[in-house]
């Protein structure tokens, strides 16, 4: 938790939070409930304004005030919805990122200079900005990776969830007296994480399935576990059923039920952090793609297998001693493997 300062004695702190939250990815909606829980305990009192996709989302879920997205397009532009966002930052004490893999364009450019505008239109009145559990990289342009340097260069400090977005800090020059090791915040939802347990050789077993539809991965893949899900699906003591963690698994499970058919129960997860924890505890393993559906399990104490299509899950996977696949070696065999040894 950053030491957040408040330019005004005895007066309430004022803090907004930026992030990907409110658009339909559950992993975000963790990093902010994880971020509120803490921010909870140390400073109460603060007053909390958070910038996100759908504010009303955010409201719903969180219970707390929500604002738009500064605009990064002239339709969002001149929709003018973004002006209270933009005189909120300017009264703000202390502007954070709590979390996720903003600084990265792996999927495009765009999400890059968003998530930069805003720290940038932070710093441009002076306010200090935490940037808090954050995965950067990996860059696939030059562009991305100067303009992140020159961004995250304005931070106060940049708190790592993964050592890969250390090394990566240190390779866009960030002195390391900015860099600090953290974790995920959807990791403040608990104060001490359950010992795993044992995950069951013989009897009934219930698998979570997480997948994502991410447009750079091989085909193969799916074909690949359709086949081992289908093998799996034949045991009459095995049930698999699948969670949509964001927008786009559904389509992903679209690549893989043609061969598995009906034998896939698809839940929708509760929207509340407590309700969702609950429900994974009811599952002896979790195979996922998306990260938080891994975090998720640590936290309920489930032993999982993540499938590997970014290095943010490996690098969670390894700090956790639990198991992983790279997506560009994944084969039926090595899943049906590493879920009986």
């Amino acid at each position: 938790m950053p030491p957040l300062k408040n330019r005004k004695a005895k007066t309430t702190s004022r803090v907004i939070l930026v992030g990907n939250f409110g658009a339909e990815n559950i992993g975000d909606e963790l990093i902010l409930e994880g971020f509120l829980s803490e921010l909870a305990q140390h400073s109460p009192q603060t007053k909390v304004t958070v910038l996100g996709g759908n504010p009303r989302l955010i409201q719903r879920w969180h219970g707390v005030d929500a604002l738009p997205l500064l605009p990064c397009g002239l339709r969002s532009f001149f929709a003018g919805n973004w002006v209270r966002s933009f005189q909120a930052i300017r009264a703000a004490d202390n502007v954070v990122f709590p979390g996720g893999g903003l600084f990265t364009d792996s999927e495009s450019f765009r999400a890059v200079l968003l998530w930069g505008m805003h720290l940038l239109i932070a710093r441009f009145f002076w306010k200090p900005v935490y940037l808090l559990g954050q995965s950067i990289g990996p860059f696939h342009s030059e562009a991305a990776k100067n303009f992140t340097r020159f961004c995250l260069s304005k931070a106060e400090w940049i708190e790592v969830r993964d050592t890969a977005s250390e090394k990566e800090l240190r390779k866009l020059h960030i002195p390391a007296s900015k860099i600090k090791a953290g974790k995920d915040s959807a990791l403040g939802l608990v104060k001490r994480l359950p010992k795993v347990k044992m995950l069951k050789k013989k009897g009934r077993r219930k698998i979570l399935l997480s997948l994502r539809n991410f447009r750079k991965l091989n085909p193969n893949l799916f074909r690949e576990l359709g086949v081992a899900l289908e093998k799996l699906s034949e045991k009459p003591t095995i049930r698999i059923t699948f969670a949509a963690f964001g927008k786009g698994d559904l389509e992903a499970l679209a690549k893989v039920q043609p061969l598995v058919g009906k034998k896939i129960k698809v839940v929708a997860l509760p929207e509340s952090a407590e309700e969702i924890l609950q429900e994974m505890k009811k599952f002896d393993v979790v195979v996922g793609m998306r990260l938080h559906s891994l975090i998720s399990a640590r936290i309920a104490g489930v032993p999982s297998l993540g499938i590997s299509y970014s290095r943010k899950v490996a690098e969670f996977q390894k700090s956790q001693q639990q198991k992983f696949i790279e997506a560009k070696d994944f084969s039926s065999e090595k899943l049906l493997k590493l879920l009986n040894s």
